[in-house]
């Protein structure tokens, strides 16, 4: 039997809607309510419980009656007037209210849909489905709109088990896909309404097995209309609906082919956008508004799932993201850009917030083309899963597209001297620092394609001109780089040394905390006196600087940086680095001799320069980088055992026991300001409530008692142990040296409080 056209099945319903005098059905309720619909004085009275009530209870009690042949269209004509009322948010209160109106509809609906799903179009009578289905669209119309801003109705919907019959809808009838603008609307725009910000039957859609429809409903194949296009919006507010909810990613694990679909949809139409330029029509709205809506969930779902990003951490995946990529880079508009900053806020505040230090495998934000950015992140979340790590690093596709962005061989529509190119390299640089955390890995990178690392290095960390992104995320792959053994002589070769000296005095903390990372790692290899020698070096600086520091050496600004920075990827980086020098210069065997004797007379010129950064770096960090405080303290007990200006060393040393001298270093404004909060919330708690507010902040003493203590703080006990050693090297320091010159406090502080601990 032929499958009837729509037109057929239109004049079918039309047929008999003529003929539904002749089946006696005027006699019904449901006619008798129809035709005094035209007579009402108001919408009010036609829905009140003594009007509406009879016909409602008929519907309810006489199901097979009402959905036999001579009735379903004159109860489907019932619901339309209803769904037609039911727009007022007056009236579909007062329906939820004081009708029965949800439970009828689930009922009916729950019956209809059973009829269209248990029997298939080539086994029912055209005329008879064709009736079916004008009810079906009225039912899914009418409950839509009753769940429009209405939780009491959707409460019913869900009470009467309305949720499951119309995912079952959305799963069973194939009228579905073969008419979407009159049946796949009602169906889509009912599950929308139906749990649109509502957790409860959000969740029981989801649980009903809805989001498989609705990933079904955007995926492109050559049979798809550009019907189902025009209600694509639809789906993907529904659908992004459900992936907001925490049951959401539960489900797409446990169907793998979920997120496969979600990600082809995504490719398809970026492909199918990317090869037409008529895309302004409704056809291409709805493309680029369905494939808004599937980036963000990917997104999202990969940012809450590690399952799903391994799922998906795959070569062939990788790539569709960096075509993706492309796309966004090459054809996002200003408007839209415009229209995202806008609805984020104050874009001004957002950058602010955003210009602090990152971990270097993330990707600093842009100020605009949030779309890209969202693509990136899901390049560093996905290429990050160890479970992939070998099979992605070892695909020779993958590798060369990454290595491409770099290099001159790059063939892209991208303009290489245009920025978007910038933001393409800064992916291919996060993704590869996130395949280079191997050493096997590393060592393979520099030494397989060493152009790439010239050119990471000179043509895209050591130049300006790339964005701050971008050098950001080259930094951070040189620096993964450098930790393995074998590449640290390589990457000296390579001239990194001096291109990451240079980056010490850059304005942007990000780049800078990497170019500190980069030395700290090569200072362990051979190449550790070439570091030393560089940072000594003076150079004009790159930052402007007043006349009296025209020339200064790396040295001087990195301890000048970590002297004025509260930041911690800057503070720690830098005094573990100016803690791995000293120890390099005093205790390396060297055969250039006469290097080590000038570096040595280079660090004793800047005295108390060295010792205030690592006494902080003991104060401040100790608690939650106990490492970094180790490191401080060997590197103090160097200074005031191992060189020539040992008193000079411990001048300084004395001088911040003190509390007013060392008090100061753990971040004065914020401990002022932290008191001002407390005082204003302790004010009103008595009399001595002024006293809570000037409890001193423990000085270095306090530390180095807490630290040398037998049953003191919970410390390492190889620290207790480099304390006690500093202690004891320090005091043999001031046996040697005339005490008049020393700070009388520290002294008291050191000979009464600290000494008796360590001995």
């Amino acid at each position: 039997m032929a499958i009837p056209t729509r037109t057929q099945r239109v004049a079918a319903v039309d047929s008999n809607r003529d003929n539904s005098s002749s089946a006696g059905t005027t006699t019904t309720p449901s006619a008798q309510w129809l035709a005094k619909a035209d007579s009402w004085e108001s919408t009010a009275q036609a829905v009140c419980q003594e009007n509406l009530g009879p016909v409602l209870e008929y519907l309810l009690t006489s199901q097979d009656q009402v959905l036999s042949s001579g009735q379903i269209v004159t109860t489907a004509k019932v619901f339309k007037v209803l769904a037609d009322m039911s727009r007022s948010s007056d009236i579909r209160r007062e329906l939820t209210e004081t009708t029965e109106l949800g439970s009828v509809s689930c009922h009916l609906l729950q019956r209809t849909e059973a009829s269209l799903s248990f029997s298939p179009l080539q086994q029912q009578v055209p005329d008879e489905r064709a009736e079916h289905v004008f009810l079906l669209v009225q039912l899914l119309r009418c409950i839509c709109n009753q769940s429009a801003d209405n939780d009491a109705g959707r409460a019913k919907i869900l009470q009467n088990g309305g949720i499951s019959t119309l995912a079952a809808v959305l799963c069973s009838v194939d009228e579905v896909w073969r008419e979407p603008l009159l049946v796949g609307q009602a169906a889509f725009g009912a599950a929308l309404n139906v749990s649109l910000d509502n957790a409860e039957c959000t969740a029981a859609l989801i649980s009903a097995g809805a989001m498989g429809p609705h990933i079904r409903g955007l995926y492109l194949d050559a049979t798809r209309s550009d019907d189902l296009f025009r209600i694509w919006p639809i789906i993907c507010m529904s659908l992004d609906n459900m992936c907001e909810h925490e049951q959401a990613v539960p489900e797409l694990e446990a169907h793998a082919e979920f997120p496969q679909s979600l990600l082809g949809s995504l490719v398809r139409i970026t492909q199918i956008l990317s090869n037409n330029d008529a895309t302004n029509d409704d056809t291409g709205k709805a493309l680029r508004g369905a494939q808004r809506t599937l980036l963000w969930i990917l997104c999202e779902t990969l940012e809450k799932s590690a399952g799903i990003r391994k799922q998906l951490c795959q070569p062939e995946t990788m790539l569709s993201l960096f075509d993706v990529l492309e796309f966004y880079l090459c054809n996002e508009t200003e408007s839209e850009e415009q229209a995202d900053a806008e609805q984020d806020g104050n874009s001004e505040t957002a950058i602010k917030t955003a210009a602090q230090p990152l971990p270097p495998n993330k990707p600093m934000p842009q100020k605009t083309n949030r779309n890209a950015d969202a693509i990136t992140q899901m390049i560093v979340g996905v290429s990050g899963e160890d479970e992939g790590l070998e099979v992605l690093f070892e695909n020779p596709r993958l590798m060369d597209r990454l290595i491409s962005a770099f290099t001159s061989s790059y063939s892209s529509v991208l303009d290489p001297q245009d920025q978007r190119h910038d933001s393409m390299a800064a992916a291919a640089a996060l993704c590869l620092g996130n395949l280079a955390r191997t050493d096997s890995h590393c060592s393979r990178l520099v030494a397989e394609h060493p152009a790439l690392v010239r050119a990471l290095i000179h043509d895209w960390f050591a130049s300006r001109s790339p964005n701050v992104r971008t050098r950001h995320a080259v930094s951070g792959l040189l620096k993964n780089l450098c930790l393995a053994s074998t590449n640290k002589q390589r990457m000296a070769d390579f001239g990194l040394i001096t291109v990451a000296a240079d980056n010490i005095d850059t304005a942007v903390v990000p780049i800078m905390a990497n170019a500190i990372g980069i030395l700290r790692h090569l200072l362990n290899g051979p190449a550790a006196m070439e570091i030393v020698s560089e940072l000594l070096r003076l150079r004009k600086p790159r930052v402007p600087l007043s006349s009296k520091r025209a020339e200064e050496c790396a040295l001087e600004t990195l301890l000048r940086a970590v002297k004025e920075t509260d930041i911690d990827g800057i503070r720690c980086e830098g005094t573990r680095l100016v803690a791995a020098v000293v120890k390099k210069v005093y205790l390396r065997k060297d055969e250039r001799q006469p290097l080590l004797e000038q570096a040595q007379q280079d660090l004793e010129a800047r005295g108390a320069e060295l010792v205030v950064p690592l006494v902080r770096l003991v104060m401040l960090d100790g608690q939650r980088h106990p490492l970094l405080q180790q490191e401080s303290l060997v590197a103090l007990t160097i200074l005031v055992s191992a060189t020539s200006s040992r008193a000079s060393y411990a001048h300084s040393i004395v001088r911040l026991l003190a509390p007013e001298n060392s008090v100061p270093l753990a971040n004065p404004v914020a401990q002022c300001e932290d008191k001002e909060v407390k005082g204003e919330e302790e004010g009103e708690e008595g009399e001595d409530s002024g006293n809570k507010t000037t409890a001193e902040v423990e000085g270095f003493a306090g530390i180095l008692c807490a630290l040398l203590r037998p049953e003191g703080a919970a410390v390492w006990p190889q620290t207790t142990l480099q304390a006690k050693s500093m202690v004891t090297q320090l005091k043999a320091s001031l046996q040697a040296a005339d005490l008049r010159s020393f700070d009388p406090v520290g002294l008291a502080k050191f000979q009464k409080d600290i000494l008796p601990l360590a001995d």
